[in-house]
């Protein structure tokens, strides 16, 4: 059977240096796949590069280098604090242009779109899937007028169309349903011992730059984006005194200057791309990881950085309706005025309840062996 993996976004900063999870996954899914299908790829140049930058073993990726199967795509979208409204049209385009290019393009029996948002869904509904089977991976369950506004109507009709275009929706979430089209539930992240357990609370690698700092703190990491509730949470913590660090990498600037100003004390900002070892250091060596989602969306939505929190054993702080809809144990709220020193002063037994529980996810739905069969499994089903 042949596989493309397409990465139709390309979202980059300003500089070309890619942010998200798309290298990531794309490097990831790449070695399970490529051993078990005949697998080409789809994604723009800034992706491409990192995603080789990441893998554990390049001799497969070179070799498809060298019969040209890592195909670029043209466009990549360049994440600013602010886009103008013509550079959000542009950005749309550009997208579609990714996908057309893609799916004509690609001779294999399945095409898997594996980072996917809106946007493609109404390429599918509107243009179709030029007669190739789709694999897609959904982060959500569709639209409603609590979590996507008043527009929310139009674009489930159109999700439900694009579903009569698409063989299999992998969901990441557990016990999402889809009215037109067959589904698998599959965790986009998977624990490996191997990496994770490196990370034993104090490790310090040698080539981080971020120092680890003593004592107890709460931790918020990832791209600083619009959507994170940065604002209720430098404020909640200032108030509370516990020692907040924030890391990762701010679109905007302004945004950030604002944050500084109005922050206590025990909140810091590391305005950066943290590395590999920075990034699970900060969260291996936490206390509490804090998530400013909104809940309306991560109520039904997955999120990597809580997946992590539980390889790591950092308990989550979020929304309660965030915790509850990824099913994970951890100090929820429902809203940052409401939380407290209190809140952060777990018993023993508390603690070890979540991370037990933990432990049990571990096993039971984040194992690598297993999420890799089911991957497979699932892949070679669509055709």
């Amino acid at each position: 059977m042949k596989l493309s993996l397409v990465e139709y976004q390309g979202r980059q900063d300003t500089t070309g240096r890619p942010v998200g999870h798309a290298p990531k996954v794309l490097a990831q899914y790449f070695e399970i796949v490529r051993d078990s299908f005949d697998t080409d790829v789809f994604a723009p140049e800034c992706i491409l590069k990192e995603s080789e930058k990441k893998l554990s073993d390049r001799k497969a990726w070179d070799k498809r280098k060298k019969s040209r199967n890592i195909h670029i795509l043209p466009h990549s979208l360049v994440m600013k604090g602010k886009n103008s409204f013509s550079d959000k049209v542009l950005n749309k385009f550009r997208m579609f242009s990714n996908i057309n290019k893609a799916l004509k393009n690609s001779q294999a029996d399945v095409v898997w779109f594996f980072n996917t948002e809106y946007y493609l869904m109404l390429y599918l509904a509107v243009v179709g899937n030029h007669g190739k089977k789709v694999c897609v991976t959904s982060f959500m369950e569709g639209f409603t007028a609590k979590k996507n506004g008043k527009f929310a109507g139009i674009k489930q009709k159109i999700f439900e169309r694009a579903q009569k275009k698409i063989a299999l929706i992998i969901a990441t979430g557990y016990g999402y349903r889809f009215k037109n089209v067959k589904s698998v539930y599959i965790p986009d992240y998977t624990y490996d011992k191997s990496i994770y357990g490196r990370y034993a609370a104090g490790a310090v690698a040698a080539e981080t730059k971020i120092v680890v700092p003593e004592g107890r703190y709460a931790v918020c990491l990832g791209t600083m984006n619009p959507e994170k509730q940065l604002e209720e949470m430098t404020e909640a913590f200032s108030r509370i005194g516990y020692p907040l660090i924030v890391a990762g990498r701010f679109y905007d600037k302004e945004r950030l200057a604002r944050l500084r100003d109005a922050a206590a004390d025990n909140v810091t900002f590391i305005d950066s791309y943290l590395s590999v070892d920075e990034y699970y250091m900060l969260l291996t060596n936490a206390e509490y990881a804090v998530l400013p989602y909104s809940p309306e969306q991560y109520g039904s939505q997955t999120s990597g950085v809580l997946q992590e929190a539980v390889f790591c054993g950092t308990i989550p702080v979020s929304y309660s309706r965030v915790l509850d809809g990824n099913r994970v144990k951890g100090i929820g709220f429902e809203s940052f005025d409401e939380l407290k020193k209190e809140n952060l002063e777990l018993t023993s037994k508390m603690r070890q309840d979540c991370l037990d529980e933990y432990d049990r996810l571990r096993r039971e739905v984040y194992d690598k062996n297993k999420i890799e069969k089911d991957l497979r499994a699932a892949l070679a089903g669509c055709v």
